[in-house]
C-alpha cells in the first residue's frame, strides 16, 4: 500500500515537472494530391482534399522538439488516361488487324489514417513566436479507395469499314460505360517521409501554428494492376492550436 502511494506520488511529481514540455491540440487543413505513377497520365486535375486530426508536441530543448499525431487524410484527383495497342481477330482464314484505343476518364479518391513522427528544429526564435523546419517519417493505413468514371473502347483500322463508306483510319466505338470495378486495387499499408515547416505564435494559454507539410510515399500502393507502380503523396497547408 505504501509502495503504491509512493509510486503515485512520484508519477504526479514527474508530470508536474514535465507538463510544460507537452503540448496537444487540433490541426486541420487542405490536402493537395501529388501522386507519382509509372503510367503516363494525359491529363490530371488536382482537387483539394482534407487533412485533420490531433497534434502532439514534446519540447526537447529551446530549439528542438518532437511532433507526432493522428490524422485523417482524404486525397481526390481527376484524371484522363489513353491506352493504345495493336490487336487482331481471326475468323477461319481471315485475319483482321487493328488498333485498340481505350479512354479512361476517371476520378480517384483515397483516404488514409496517418501517424507521423517528426523532428522539429526552430531556426528563428522570439519571445512569443518561432519558425521551424520539420522532418520525419509516417505510417499510413488506407481506410477506403474509390475509382469511378467512364471508359470508352474504340477500334481503328477494321477491314470492313470501307465497305460501309468509312475511311480505314476511322475509329469505331465498340464499348462505353463505367470504369470496371476492381480494375484498380490498393494496398492497405503505406509508409513514407513528411517534411516541411511553419511558424507558431503565442495566443492566450497556447499557440497558433501555420504549416506547410509534404508527404512523400515510398511504397507502391498498387495491388492491381501488378505491372504498374503508384506512390502516395500530397502537399498539406495546415493550421492548428496547441495547448
Amino acid at each position: 500500500m505504501c509502495l503504491s502511494r509512493n509510486l503515485l506520488l512520484f508519477g504526479a511529481l514527474l508530470w508536474a515537472q514535465n507538463r510544460r514540455q507537452w503540448q496537444i491540440g487540433p490541426q486541420v487543413g487542405l490536402n493537395i494530391p501529388a501522386y507519382r505513377s509509372s503510367q503516363p497520365v494525359d491529363k490530371a486535375v488536382v482537387l483539394p482534399g482534407f487533412t485533420g486530426g490531433f497534434q502532439v508536441r514534446y519540447k526537447l530543448a529551446p530549439r528542438w522538439a518532437l511532433q507526432g499525431g493522428l490524422y485523417f487524410s482524404q486525397r481526390t484527383s481527376a484524371y484522363l488516361i489513353r491506352e493504345t495497342y495493336a490487336d487482331d481477330t481471326t475468323i477461319g482464314t481471315l485475319r483482321d488487324e487493328y488498333i485498340v484505343h481505350i479512354l479512361n476518364d476517371g476520378r480517384l479518391q483515397l483516404a488514409h489514417i496517418e501517424l507521423p513522427v517528426l523532428v522539429e528544429w526552430s531556426f528563428f526564435l522570439r519571445e512569443h513566436s518561432r519558425s521551424y523546419f520539420l522532418l520525419g517519417t509516417h505510417g499510413g493505413y488506407c481506410v477506403f479507395s474509390r475509382n469511378s468514371g467512364e471508359t470508352q473502347v474504340a477500334l481503328q483500322g477494321l477491314d470492313f469499314l470501307p465497305l460501309f463508306g468509312f475511311p480505314p483510319s476511322a475509329r469505331l466505338i465498340v464499348a462505353e460505360g463505367p470504369i470496371e470495378e476492381g480494375r484498380v486495387e490498393f494496398r492497405r499499408r503505406d509508409w513514407g517521409f513528411w517534411f516541411g515547416g511553419g511558424s507558431a505564435y503565442q495566443m492566450g494559454r497556447g499557440e497558433m501554428s501555420f504549416e506547410i507539410r509534404t508527404a512523400w510515399g515510398l511504397i507502391n500502393i498498387f495491388r492491381k494492376p501488378t505491372d504498374q507502380r503508384f506512390y502516395n503523396g500530397s502537399i498539406m497547408i495546415m493550421t492548428g492550436y496547441l495547448f
